[in-house]
């Protein structure tokens, strides 16, 4: 069926009305339904500075703390003195009972002349052991071990003393061994130096 002049312009009128109506009602439903507000954001935590933390903590007290008298260098070499003397007074004293011993029997009787010999040496190289054990700075570890040879070929010469057949060949070792006492007690002299100590009694 044809639509009449009159009918289109009503048809028309009437659309334009409702496509009207119909975009009124998507923009009011568009106003209601509108999106939301975007979130307010929130403010950022501050992250706890270093010196807040217990380790950050732990660190400014250990700074604040003087360290501990044992832990300073006079503190450790009157330590490493006070293990010398405590190897080297003992050794000393067995020493000069052993030497007395030999001096009283070198001119007649070779056994017992020859014993304390022996025992000389045994109470050197002990020494040496005991002295090798302690852990010093590289410089006063550099005299250790030169005491620890020199005292070394000492003990090696009074064995070789101790192994005389006569009383005239035990006093012939007398200079080279009186030589090997003076070579030690210069390196003696060296290394209580180096520890602060005083020189060794003559007595």
């Amino acid at each position: 069926m044809a639509f009449t002049r009159s009918g289109r312009m009503w048809a028309a009128a009437n659309c334009a009305a409702l496509a009207s109506a119909f975009f009124a009602v998507l923009a009011s439903a568009g106003c209601a339904s509108g999106r939301p507000a975007p979130p307010t954001p929130q403010a950022r935590s501050t992250p706890p500075s270093p010196s807040a933390s217990p380790a950050g903590s732990l660190r400014s007290l250990a700074a604040r703390t003087p360290p501990s008298p044992s832990a300073s260098p006079a503190g450790s070499l009157r330590s490493l003195a006070a293990r010398y003397l405590a190897i080297a007074e003992p050794a000393n004293h067995k020493l000069d009972i052993e030497v007395d011993a030999y001096h009283d029997n070198a001119r007649g009787i070779l056994a017992a002349a020859e014993k304390a010999l022996r025992a000389e040496a045994a109470t050197e190289r002990r020494f040496d052991r005991q002295l090798a054990a302690i852990s010093f700075p590289p410089a006063i570890e550099a005299t250790a071990r030169a005491l620890i040879r020199v005292n070394e070929i000492r003990a090696r010469l009074t064995l070789k003393q101790a192994a005389a057949r006569s009383i005239p060949a035990l006093l012939a070792f007398t200079a080279t061994h009186n030589a090997a006492d003076a070579e030690l007690e210069a390196q003696v002299h060296v290394i209580r130096s180096e520890l602060s100590l005083p020189p060794p009694s003559e007595s």
